[in-house]
C-alpha cells in the first residue's frame, strides 16, 4: 500500500500537468534484482524473473484499478546489466570508483565533495555513524557498492571484476539515462528514499556525466497505518490489493486527494469514515444534474463562474501541488450548487449554468484522480466501509432504498414504532437516515 500511495500521488502530479498543457514522459524502474529478492530466491528456490514479473503484473493491475494512468517506459534492471557494467566501468576510469581483491566495485564517496546535498548529510559525522564492521574492502564505512560478487542465484552475471551483479544504486541511475539521458526534470519517490538511495543517485549520476542529475526532486510523504508507520515488524502490513477490498478504489483516491503528497498518511477506518460522506455528495450531485459527457472545456472557460472555480484550483495546485487546498475549492464549489439547486421549483429545469459548473468539478477532480467511478459503485465502497465500523454486513443501494421506501410508507401511515424500528436496522448497519420536507435521505454513519 506504500508504494499504491506513492503512485497515486504522482498520478496526480503527472495529471495536473498534463491538465497545464505540458508533454509529460513518465518513466518508472522495477529493482528485479536486489538482496531481498536473492534471500526469497535462496530459501524458496523459485525462479526470480517469473516471481518479480508477477509481483509486478499484480501491482500494475491494481493501479489500473485505480485509474492510474499507464507509465510511458517501464524499465526493469535485468534488461540493463550490460549497460550498468559499462556505466560502473566509466566511474572507475574517471576515478570516481574503485575495484576490490574481492570481485567488488564501490563508489569512492571522498572524490565528491558535496556528497550530501540533497538531504543535507555531514560527511564526517556520517563516517563516524557507519558501523565500521561493514564490508572489510571498502576503503571508507560510506562508500557504496556499485557492483557486488555474487554468484549464488540466475541473476548473478559476469563482469570485468567477476561474477556478481549490481547494486541498487547504481541500477537506478542507469535505467534513468539509457531512457531519460543525463539530465531529467523531475525525480520522484518516498520521503525514506532521500538518503542514502537518492544522495548516492546523484553522486554517481554526476560524476558520469560531469554536470546536474535532476532539476527538481520530489518526495512523498510516508504511510501510518492507524498512527503507527506501516511495517512488517509492527504487524501492520496493507498488501495494496487488500486495502482496495477493504477500502474501495475511489474512497482510497479521494483520501490521498485530501492530504498533501509531502505530507503522511494516517489510512485508519476513521479516515475513510470522515472522507466518504463528501465523496458521496459530489456523486449526487453529478448523479441530479450531469449525463455522462455533459460540458467542454471550452464552454467551462467561457463561463465566468466556472472561470472563477478553475482559477482558484489551478492557484492551489501551483502552489506545490497543493491538493488538499484544491479539494477544498471543489466542495465550495459544490455546496453553492447544491443550495442552489434546493432553492430552486419542483420542475424547473436546471439551468445550463448549473451544469457547466457540475462538470467542471467532475473534471478538474478527474485532474486529481478521482469521480471516475459512477455513483453506485461509491455507494456500495461506502456502505462496506460504514458497515466494517459498526462491526456489521454492508447493505447494498438498493437495500437501503428499499428499507427507506418501507419507512416512508410508515411515516405515511403515522406507524412511528415501525419508522424508528427501520432506522435503527440501517444504523446497526452504518446508514444514517435525513429527513426534511422535501423527503428522506441518507449517508454514511
Amino acid at each position: 500500500m506504500g508504494h499504491g500511495l506513492m503512485a497515486m500521488r504522482f498520478d496526480m502530479v503527472r495529471r495536473y500537468l498534463m491538465y497545464r498543457r505540458l508533454d509529460v514522459f513518465f518513466l518508472q524502474n522495477v529493482t528485479d534484482i536486489d538482496d531481498k529478492i536473492i534471500a526469497k530466491v535462496l530459501a524458496s528456490g523459485v525462479d526470480p524473473l517469473k516471481m518479480t514479473r508477477e509481483y509486478t503484473d499484480e501491482f500494475y493491475a491494481n493501479l489500473k484499478k485505480l485509474h492510474v494512468l499507464q507509465v510511458d517506459q517501464l524499465t526493469r534492471v535485468t534488461e540493463y546489466v550490460p549497460q550498468i557494467i559499462s556505466f560502473v566501468e566509466r566511474l572507475i576510469e574517471k576515478g570516481f570508483a574503485y575495484a576490490t581483491e574481492e570481485g567488488n566495485v564501490y563508489f569512492d564517496v571522498a572524490k565528491k565533495g558535496d556528497y550530501g546535498k540533497l538531504s543535507n548529510q555531514n560527511v564526517a559525522k556520517l563516517f563516524e555513524s557507519v558501523r565500521k564492521e561493514g564490508e572489510k574492502d571498502k576503503r571508507s564505512p560510506v562508500d557504496f557498492a556499485l557492483w557486488k560478487r555474487d554468484d549464488s542465484t540466475s541473476l548473478s552475471q559476469s563482469s570485468p571484476w567477476g561474477v556478481g551483479r549490481p547494486g541498487w544504486h547504481i541500477e537506478c541511475s542507469v535505467m534513468i539515462y539509457e531512457a531519460l539521458g543525463e539530465l531529467i526534470d523531475i525525480h520522484g519517490g518516498a520521503l525514506d528514499l532521500k538518503f542514502p538511495h537518492h544522495e548516492n543517485e546523484i553522486a554517481q549520476s554526476e560524476a558520469h556525466s560531469g554536470h546536474g542529475f535532476a532539476s527538481i526532486w520530489m518526495h512523498c510523504g510516508l504511510l501510518n497505518i492507524d498512527g503507527q508507520k506501516m511495517s512488517k515488524s509492527l504487524n501492520n502490513f496493507i498488501p495494496l490489493g487488500e486495502a482496495l477490498e477493504r477500502y474501495g478504489v475511489t474512497p482510497l483516491r479521494f483520501a490521498v486527494a485530501r492530504s498533501h503528497y509531502r505530507a503522511s498518511l494516517d489510512l485508519s477506518d476513521k479516515l475513510m469514515r470522515d472522507t466518504i460522506n463528501s465523496l458521496l455528495e459530489f456523486h449526487r450531485l453529478f448523479d441530479r444534474v450531469l449525463s455522462a459527457d455533459s460540458g467542454s472545456k471550452l464552454d467551462y472557460l467561457t463561463d465566468p463562474d466556472c472561470r472563477k472555480i478553475a482559477d482558484e484550483f489551478e492557484q492551489s495546485m501551483d502552489n506545490d501541488f497543493n491538493s488538499p487546498e484544491a479539494i477544498v475549492v471543489l466542495e465550495k464549489a459544490k455546496n453553492a450548487l447544491i443550495q442552489e439547486l434546493d432553492k430552486m421549483p419542483a420542475g424547473v429545469d436546471i439551468p445550463e449554468t448549473v451544469r457547466l459548473r457540475a462538470g467542471l468539478i467532475r473534471e478538474l477532480g478527474n485532474v486529481l484522480g478521482v469521480f471516475f467511478d459512477p455513483i453506485d459503485v461509491v455507494e456500495r465502497e461506502g456502505l462496506r466501509i460504514a458497515a466494517a465500523s459498526a462491526g456489521a454486513t454492508p447493505l447494498t443501494p438498493e437495500a437501503v432504498r428499499a428499507v427507506i421506501k418501507d419507512r416512508v410508507e410508515a411515516r405515511a401511515a403515522k406507524d412511528f414504532a415501525r419508522s424508528d424500528e427501520l432506522r435503527r436496522q440501517l444504523n446497526a448497519h452504518g446508514v444514517d437516515v435525513l429527513d426534511s420536507k422535501s423527503g428522506s435521505s441518507w449517508r454514511f454513519a
